[in-house]
């Protein structure tokens, strides 16, 4: 037990003595892939009635694109319906999403579509 406490604290000397030493900075390197910047969340809505199925186009706003999207069917609570999107998918352009979706739930006759969008700056 002795001789590895000696060992342990030998080593951890010799670390802290290394770790202190820094060399010259060396030259910069190559720059990075292009990247994301202003990443937000944007919500959308439908109102709530008792359509049997609701269309929703949710845009970024000027300057960002979709990174990504998720929807939800709710009642006038916002608690979740069973749902289904039979249509969900981005622009061409990547600027605004579009669902569709339809509410198979017999819980609430009322219902809202909600479509959150990742959106950001995207640098080419």
């Amino acid at each position: 037990m002795g001789a590895h406490f000696v060992t342990m604290m030998a080593a951890l000397a010799g670390a802290s003595l290394l770790s202190s030493c820094t060399g010259p900075t060396g030259p910069a390197g190559p720059a990075g892939p292009a990247g994301i910047s202003g990443y937000e969340i944007v919500v959308a809505q439908t109102d709530a009635n008792p359509s049997a199925s609701k269309q929703l186009r949710a845009d970024c706003p000027p300057g960002k694109q979709v990174l990504g999207a998720g929807w939800s069917v709710l009642d006038n609570t916002d608690a979740i319906l069973d749902g289904t999107a039979t249509y969900f998918e981005p622009s061409f352009d990547g600027t605004h999403w579009l669902t569709n979706a339809r509410n198979n739930s017999a819980f609430a006759a009322e219902w809202k579509l909600r479509v959150r969008l990742i959106c950001a700056g995207v640098a080419t």
